[in-house]
């Protein structure tokens, strides 16, 4: 069953609530027809078990999506979550299976809604989880020039909130993959400017954290971290402050 605009913004209030920025997510809900909002209600649920380390659970759900969507322009803003839900889940399980299907589903992506530099990020971070020496440093210039012209990712709430959300995914990616030291050198771009790029939303806040943590954190800092982190339903930033 879809679900109108009047009872989304019941259900979950902090979505109808106006943000003084270009991240207003009012602005997405206002945009979307009845199929894609209900898609976009499910992928943001999917969120939640993404958080905890539930990927089976938050494919299920990005799946629902997208038979809603099948044949609309969103259904690409679907198959790149389900890209970057195949890769957390193949990172974890070490399924090549998974992983293969993830570059599968990147390599469906043309641009109709999501931008160049949305689409090569997701690329690269494939390419990072497999295990592609070449694509830690190539990730980091692109976060760096993205960074630079943002026009070249969309940052209305459809695939990103904000401009800051675009470089803690690459740095998260980095360091999963084992790359430390490009995510240094791309953390060191940002630590003089995070208080003004990594605070537009709780989540972001929390990532950012994490990838601190894990590059500068002491052991005990580090173990404290975690125990908040899981405590608070982000296992996943548990897992990148190991």
């Amino acid at each position: 069953m879809l679900l109108s605009r009047r009872t989304i913004c019941q259900s979950l209030p902090f979505l109808a609530t106006a943000w003084s920025s270009a991240d207003d997510p009012t602005l997405v809900l206002r945009s979307l027809s009845e199929p894609d909002l209900s898609a976009r209600l499910l992928m943001r649920s999917a969120v939640i078990p993404e958080r905890a380390g539930r990927y089976l659970e938050a494919l299920s759900l990005v799946q629902s999506a997208l038979t809603l969507v099948r044949g609309r322009p969103y259904e690409e803003v679907c198959h790149a979550y389900r890209a970057v839900l195949l890769g957390e889940y193949a990172r974890e399980k070490g399924d090549p299976g998974a992983l293969n299907e993830a570059t599968a589903e990147a390599r469906r992506l043309s641009g109709q809604i999501l931008h160049d530099g949305d689409i090569l990020q997701l690329r690269y971070q494939l390419a990072c989880l497999e295990g592609r020496e070449e694509a830690a440093p190539v990730l980091v210039r692109l976060s760096l020039d993205v960074w630079r012209q943002p026009g070249q990712m969309l940052t209305d709430g459809t695939w990103h909130w904000a401009r800051g959300g675009f470089i803690v995914k690459s740095l998260e990616t980095l360091i999963l993959s084992q790359h430390l030291r490009e995510a240094d050198r791309l953390a060191q771009e940002f630590l003089p400017i995070e208080n003004q790029t990594f605070r537009a939303y709780r989540a972001l806040e929390w990532e950012w954290e994490a990838i601190k943590i894990k590059l500068y954190g002491s052991p005990e800092e580090q173990r404290s971290f975690r125990r908040r982190a899981c405590q608070a339903g982000y296992v996943r930033q548990a897992v990148i402050a190991l």
